[in-house]
């Protein structure tokens, strides 16, 4: 063991908590109770002395000078009281900077001395006492947090006391790989001598089969997930097919569902994937605790949602789709009105909740209605991409509960209502997705509010000038004159389509046709 910095870190002394002095100032070499502080004078350099009972301060500062006088590693203080500033009462500014001078750790421990002392002198041995607890304690950390490489690896390192990276090792290092559903996993970390390499080694081959596999069934989730984004983005003919694979894995696809589709609208394309799949698991476990009060650390506690069934029945699924994150909830019967407010109400704290934890994603979600069976899947999934919101306003928003946003899915869903709407928008799609998007949610904003620049401008966070330019530059493309009631609702009901399409269908603004001539 070099140093207090180490042995803080050996299972059995979570008790104890630093206070004043330098924590890697030398080796730690024994540890002694000492009951008389007047004694402290005569300790073997590297010690580590528990001090039996209270010290007053202005004999406190005698102590410490005693100990950083014998060489000591740390004097652990036992009994106080705290100070309002976090410190013991007795922790005086003169013992502060004895101890930073004569270079010895001040520390805190209260709780079973006994069971401290013997913790430190395990440690301090390297003995097989020591790594059969680290490897012990590792058991505990890394399977708390299985499928969370990250959260395994940051266990793992607690527990041996040496850091621990997601990476292959290197010359003078363990390490340890395991196959996981995303890939091998692997883990590395500093060689150790004699028991202490021991217990590197055992706790690595743990943690890498932990963060490989996952906790709680956490393999068929994933492998879930993955078949949940295929059945989202295959065509319609392979539905049969990919259900039949869901129920051998237990997806239940013949349930009744009701997706949520979150986006990240404040982060640019590149970024989106790796922040939602960030955010996923955190949803789940939301999601499937009515009270996410504890789900995530760091946040208050919401109000339980209306629960028409009890959480047990109702299954939730994710996948990343399209640069969203679609979270599916199925019901083992229709939930009607009362399940689908239920869903909204836990959706918007969801959302809310993530939104606290991740501000710069600016996420916003959608949901659709119940609807049941493989293809019910996916329409459910359609209506809740149509739902997002868009411009200013709430951040969660329903499948319009008139159908219209459906009536308008279920039209474009045909070749002659796309090849219409592609006819339509076809010199503006010929810019292509990136250019083509704004200009088409600047017209359907602009249509939205019966040709109101400013209010347009407002809906889309847009300066007026702004939305005024995009409108005369899809004019000049177009040729369409906007102040016919027929050509104003041809271009709506196109952009509201071809918006709310879904990424693997054809039609805009996705997959851009060829550029029309128009006479």
């Amino acid at each position: 063991m070099a140093n207090i910095l180490e042995l803080l870190s050996s299972p059995g002394l979570d008790a104890v908590r630093p206070l004043v002095g330098p924590l890697d100032a030398g080796e730690v070499t024994g540890v002694r109770l000492e009951p008389r502080p007047d004694r402290l004078a005569a300790i073997p350099a590297g010690t580590v002395a528990v001090l039996l009972a209270p010290v007053p301060g202005h004999l406190l500062d005698v102590a410490v000078r005693d100990a950083a006088a014998a060489g000591a590693a740390a004097l652990v203080l036992t009994g106080v009281t705290e100070a309002p500033h976090g410190l013991p009462a007795e922790v005086t500014a003169t013992a502060r900077a004895l101890a930073e001078r004569g270079r010895v750790a001040v520390l805190y421990a209260d709780g079973d001395l006994a069971a401290l002392v013997v913790a430190v002198e395990r440690a301090v041995a390297g003995s097989a006492a020591d790594a059969l607890a680290r490897v012990a304690a590792a058991a505990r950390e890394v399977t708390a947090v299985a499928g969370d490489p990250d959260r395994v690896a940051a266990a793992a390192g607690r527990a041996l006391g040496v850091p621990v990276e997601l990476r292959a090792a290197g010359p003078g290092e363990e390490g340890a790989t395991a196959a996981g559903p995303d890939g091998e996993i692997r883990l590395a970390a500093p060689a150790r001598p004699g028991h202490a390499g021991a217990a590197v080694r055992s706790v690595l081959a743990l943690a890498a089969l932990a963060a490989a596999g996952g906790g709680h069934g956490d393999v068929p989730v994933r492998s879930r997930g993955r078949l949940l984004a295929e059945l989202l983005v295959a065509p319609q003919d392979q539905a049969a097919r990919l259900a039949a694979r869901g129920r051998a894995l237990a997806l239940p696809v013949d349930g009744w569902h009701i997706a949520l589709r979150v986006e990240a609208g404040g982060l640019d394309a590149s970024n989106r994937p790796k922040a939602l799949d960030a955010v996923m698991s955190q949803a789940l476990t939301l999601l499937r605790t009515w009270d996410g009060a504890a789900a995530l650390p760091g946040t208050a506690a919401a109000p339980s949602a209306p629960a028409p069934q009890a959480a047990d029945t109702v299954q939730w699924n994710a996948a990343l789709v399209d640069d969203a994150l679609v979270l599916l909830s199925t019901w083992p019967a229709d939930p009607g009105s009362d399940g689908r407010r239920a869903t909204l109400a836990r959706a918007r704290r969801v959302v809310d909740r993530l939104a606290g934890l991740r501000p710069e994603a600016g996420l916003r979600c959608g949901v659709g209605s119940p609807h049941r069976g493989p293809l019910g899947i996916r329409t459910s999934a359609r209506e809740a991409r149509a739902a997002v919101p868009r411009g200013a306003g709430p951040v969660v928003a329903a499948h319009d509960a008139v159908g219209l946003d459906r009536m308008l899915l279920e039209w474009y869903a045909s070749d002659t209502a796309r090849e219409a709407v592609s006819e339509l928008l076809a010199p503006v799609l010929a810019l292509g997705p990136e250019r083509a998007e704004p200009l088409l949610r600047t017209l359907q904003g602009y249509l939205d509010h019966n040709n109101s620049p400013a209010r347009a401008a407002d809906a889309l966070h847009l300066h007026r000038n702004a939305v005024g330019a995009r409108i005369r530059k899809i004019v000049q493309l177009t040729g369409a004159d906007l102040n016919e009631p027929d050509v104003r609702l041809a271009l709506q009901l196109a952009c509201r389509a071809g918006l709310s399409a879904p990424p693997n269908e054809p039609g805009p603004p996705r997959t851009p046709p060829a550029p029309a001539h128009r006479t």
